[in-house]
């Protein structure tokens, strides 16, 4: 017999913005909608990075993959000659 772990669910992400009244209206009528049709459902929010995020861990993640695929190697073969 097999034990599943995992089990596929339809789900929805929406792009509304919490800051603009439109937008969070729009939300909630979304989910009066749904709540009439009887869909089980569950509001959360989540964090996402920026554009500005997304470059700054870039630049973060080459700098300390040079750091430590070059720099470090070469110090250490510095230091054994």
């Amino acid at each position: 017999m097999k034990t599943k772990i995992f089990k596929k669910q339809l789900t929805i992400k929406t792009r509304f913005n919490p800051s603009n009244i439109e937008d969070v209206r729009a939300f909630n009528k979304a989910c009066e909608i749904l709540e009439k049709q009887g869909v089980e459902f569950e509001k959360g929010t989540e964090t996402v990075a920026t554009e500005f995020g997304k470059k700054l861990y870039f630049r973060y993640s080459v700098i300390s993959d040079f750091i430590i695929w070059i720099v470090l190697p070469l110090i250490g073969l510095i230091i054994l000659l």
